[in-house]
């Protein structure tokens, strides 16, 4: 089964507890309003949470996923244009103002494929323009993930989330159970792989892709701890 497939009807019900969309957004549209933003590419957008708050404060939204049914919830939520395309080939029709990567869409790339990715991304935004992204920590992944298992319970499904990490790698494996309508259940398994990346790796990655880095914080705008879980990275393409 692909990746995001039954699981994206109950990916915003899932994951709505330790995913501040709103909090993230005032970051993003602090930036955005500094340097006169207007048009901005939300990739690996999932099913568009953040971008519907960017598409409500007034931006045009273009949204990329490679899952059909993750741009499916996201298209129902607001009226941007949403692409179903590899983030790792990303290519817009034309440059934009700003672009972000919300909520882990960086861990998902392979170390061999990060400093490609912000290739991607330079080539399809203007000069001088911000590209926000955060990722979930090695602490998060090694620590807080590590090899635990979560249960998460509703009336009509329930998710148990496994994970194992090892080598700076975090496998979660995904157990949907989903109720029918004659009491019965269905089940659909997913599995997920991260990848840990450094501050370090990052840095440099995003210097060979010709992008200056503004500012490294803890989960949108906090404090940069050692147990920090978010960490959030403001770029600006160099002119």
């Amino acid at each position: 089964m692909k990746n995001y497939s039954i699981l994206a009807k109950y990916y915003d019900r899932f994951s709505h507890n330790d995913c501040d969309y709103e909090s993230w957004s005032q970051y993003l549209l602090n930036e955005a309003k500094k340097r006169h933003v207007k048009t901005v590419a939300d990739i690996a957008c999932g099913t568009g949470k953040m971008s519907v708050l960017l598409w409500r404060s007034g931006l045009a939204v273009t949204g990329v996923d490679c899952s059909e049914e993750m741009l499916c919830q996201a298209a129902d939520k607001c009226r941007g244009v949403f692409v179903l395309q590899d983030m790792r080939r990303l290519q817009l029709t034309q440059p934009v103002d700003m672009a972000v990567c919300v909520n882990d869409g960086v861990n998902y790339l392979k170390p061999n494929e990060v400093q490609p990715f912000f290739c991607r991304v330079a080539e399809n935004i203007k000069q001088g323009a911000p590209f926000v992204f955060d990722v979930s920590s090695p602490y998060k992944l090694q620590n807080a993930l590590g090899n635990n298992v979560f249960f998460v319970d509703d009336d009509d499904a329930t998710l148990l989330w496994t994970n194992a990490f090892r080598s700076g790698k975090a496998t979660l494996s995904l157990t949907l159970f989903e109720r029918q309508s004659n009491g019965s259940y269905l089940r659909f398994d997913e599995k997920h792989i991260q990848y840990a990346h450094s501050v370090e790796f990052l840095m440099q990655c995003l210097k060979e892709a010709g992008f200056a880095v503004a500012e490294i914080t803890s989960d949108y705008g906090e404090k940069l701890s050692a147990e920090s879980l978010r960490i959030t990275f403001l770029t600006r393409k160099e002119v």
